[in-house]
């Protein structure tokens, strides 16, 4: 796949996702009376859909990406996502997170729960691959005896 189809796709993917938070917003301030939307507002809906975009990205199957470009994607889409939710929390959140004494160690352990994560899938993984090794093997052992 070319990088430009790829890349069109996402833009395309993210422009939909504003559009479907922005139309959600309206339906939610038009409810709560809200004549106007802050420009905040606007920021937020858009680092929403920068995240969804990336988990998205991150968690669909792409046979047409080679398994590398696969594994590069899955990795960068994760990482993009998590700057965008920790961008969203320090610019938008109303409680002690702007303090960069909180958010610093928030931080940490994300980065701490996602290399956890990391580290039980390889090892979940390996452990599916040689167990998928060991039934292919009986079965082509069982296969050559009935023949």
């Amino acid at each position: 796949m070319k990088t430009s189809t790829y890349a069109s796709r996402i833009i395309k993917d993210f422009f939909v996702a504003c559009g479907c938070l922005f139309i959600l917003t309206e339906i939610i301030l038009a409810m709560s009376l809200t004549k106007t939307i802050n420009p905040s507002l606007l920021w937020q809906i858009s680092l929403g859909a920068a995240a969804f975009i990336s988990f998205k990205y991150a968690l669909i199957d792409t046979p047409e990406l080679s398994k590398k470009a696969q594994l590069i994607s899955y990795y960068v889409f994760f990482l993009l996502a998590d700057v965008f939710i920790i961008a969203w929390l320090w610019l938008f959140s109303t409680g002690q997170l702007i303090e960069k004494g909180i958010l610093i160690p928030f931080v940490i352990i994300i980065l701490i729960v996602k290399l956890a994560v990391y580290t039980m899938q390889y090892v979940d993984g390996r452990k599916e691959a040689k167990l998928l090794n060991e039934k292919l093997s009986v079965y082509g052992k069982d296969d050559e005896t009935d023949r």
